[in-house]
């Protein structure tokens, strides 16, 4: 096996929104930009700022992406996410729709994975929340494999809110993860929204992270775990022609 490859925005694998008018549609970026080959796993994450609902925040993607995080609770942050495998050749927006028409902001990632398993799809974990401190990231033990050279990606939104002080949303990986990339703010108002994401390549059957750094004196943030499968390794028989027999 070979660990799926970490997605950079240098490589042009991850790209950015942000939907700071609300309504009951979020705009992901174009995929016509996003670096992408046939069979490539590509996950969409939208963070926002509150759900209007508790773990049915998150319906209809466009782009054939298919969900497989829909995680929320009406007074923390809301985290989605869905996949689908590449064919290479998407182009244009795709949007997902919200429980929430609210006008409190959102943030969407976008990202494309070689290397990933060609038909099992990433698992989510558990949604954890904080106010007051980091929110803990809950462990993740995929249910489809064991050990392998899986590829962990470590999720956080954070949201302000309160307009007293300063707002500086989430500022750094948790341990051991890596590449660490974040949106930026969305505006320094009351649901203003940061998304962050980190990767580890990791051959364990779990993973159980740290904290991210992030802002915890007027903003709320939650945090979860994906997991997303590496290809199967090549198994190579040995046939009867590549044996020589001699003797009686």
């Amino acid at each position: 096996m070979a660990f799926p490859s970490i997605p950079t925005s240098a490589a042009g694998r991850i790209l950015t929104a942000a939907n700071t008018a609300g309504g009951a549609t979020s705009t992901f970026p174009d995929l016509t930009s996003l670096t992408k080959n046939a069979g490539d796993l590509l996950i969409a994450i939208i963070a926002t700022y509150d759900g209007n609902s508790t773990n049915a925040e998150f319906s209809t993607w466009g782009g054939g992406f298919t969900e497989f995080v829909d995680q929320a609770t009406t007074a923390t942050m809301g985290i989605g996410a869905a996949y689908k495998w590449s064919t290479g050749s998407e182009t244009g927006t795709f949007t997902v729709t919200t429980a929430d028409a609210s006008t409190t902001d959102r943030q969407m990632i976008l990202m494309s994975i070689a290397g990933a398993h060609a038909s099992t799809a990433p698992e989510g974990g558990t949604i954890t929340n904080g106010t007051t401190a980091a929110a803990d990231i809950a462990a993740l033990n995929p249910a489809g494999w064991d050990i392998e050279d899986t590829l962990w990606i470590a999720v956080c939104g954070c949201g302000e809110v309160s307009g007293t002080g300063s707002f500086t949303g989430v500022a750094s990986a948790p341990a051991n993860y890596t590449d660490y990339f974040e949106t930026g703010i969305s505006a320094d108002v009351v649901g203003g929204v940061e998304a962050a994401v980190a990767f580890r390549q990791l051959a364990a059957a779990s993973d159980d992270p740290a904290t991210f750094s992030v802002d915890t004196s007027n903003a709320r943030n939650s945090a979860l775990l994906i997991a997303v499968r590496p290809v199967p390794a090549s198994v190579t028989g040995v046939g009867l022609g590549d044996f020589t027999f001699t003797g009686t």
